[in-house]
């Protein structure tokens, strides 16, 4: 087991109890001429993705020394969703009652991951795009990932007639606006996520979770490497994958939406179709005022690269 130093994220737990600049003019504008797909052509075979349950013990001296592990994590060539459980290897409560606790989350992770393996056909064959659209779409995919966890949680709702058992601020704050606008609409549950304040919610608490996460120092890395990746490294897609979302996929013109479909108890979700083009440029705004602060003075450098 790799330890490694990371924060509370979804995908992660730590030891302990407490929890820019435009690079490029984006209109998000529906009316705008769609490209010819330039797309190398790539033989898709799919792989089975397959979950794999590890189970960690968890001493007294790892949560007293803060020790942090990944809850979950999606390995994209090896087809392998592996998740967490932790198991107190003391009779301490505290210690009993922080691998209680986290394994509660492991829905939202179990989720959060398998969000990223149906977007790897878009996200992992990014090889071909200029730096900067890599660093967009590696931030985007930091994003979509807790939108997705927030879908989960308010189908969790619906099915127990409880709010999911987090303490993650960004579920929370979603639950709470969302069952809000329920009342207040009287919506029909389960939830239709394709309802615009909902999908410019749901958009909100995910893009506040990313920029509260970039200013921990998580996901630079991630991000820069994108960037800075320019060998064709050609993803062999997944099961859960679906190509024809690659037909409609085209970042650099700001067409997100296949990255921001979803599953619900209620059917098909699409979060960028449905949220206001001022959430979306919110968004947007955020990621590349995130890239802005990774490559600093040298952004032209980035930008100047051609990699197709």
């Amino acid at each position: 087991m790799t330890f490694k130093t990371l924060y509370f994220l979804t995908a992660t737990f730590i030891m302990g109890f407490g929890t820019g600049a435009y690079l490029h003019n984006f209109t998000g504008n529906k009316h705008t001429k769609k490209p010819v797909n330039t797309s190398i052509n790539i033989k898709y075979i799919n792989t089975s993705i397959r979950t794999q349950t590890d189970t960690v013990l968890i001493t007294d001296e790892m949560l007293a020394n803060r020790t942090i592990i990944a809850a979950g994590v999606f390995m994209p060539h090896d087809g392998i969703i592996k998740i967490n459980y932790l198991k107190p290897a003391s009779s301490t409560q505290r210690t009993i009652s922080f691998c209680e606790t986290n394994n509660l989350q492991i829905p939202l992770v179990r989720r959060h991951e398998i969000e990223h393996a149906r977007k790897a056909i878009l996200t992992k064959n990014i090889w071909h795009y200029s730096p900067i659209i890599r660093g967009r779409i590696a931030s985007q995919n930091e994003i979509i990932a807790p939108a997705a966890e927030i879908i989960e949680a308010l189908d969790y709702r619906y099915q127990t007639g409880h709010a999911f058992p987090t303490r993650k601020p960004f579920i929370k704050k979603a639950d709470r606006l969302i069952t809000n606008i329920a009342l207040r609409d009287k919506l029909k549950w389960p939830l239709d996520f394709n309802n615009p304040k909902l999908a410019d919610i749901i958009m909100q608490c995910a893009t506040e979770r990313f920029l509260a996460e970039t200013n921990r120092g998580l996901y630079k890395t991630t991000i820069k490497e994108a960037m800075l990746h320019t060998i064709p490294n050609r993803y062999i897609t997944n099961d859960m994958c679906k190509i024809q979302q690659t037909l409609c996929f085209y970042p650099e013109f700001n067409l997100w939406g296949p990255l921001w479909q979803f599953e619900s108890l209620n059917g098909d979700v699409n979060i960028w179709d449905n949220a206001s083009q001022t959430q979306k440029e919110k968004l947007l705004h955020a990621t590349d005022s995130v890239i802005q602060q990774i490559t600093g003075k040298n952004a032209y450098l980035f930008a100047s690269v051609k990699t197709r």
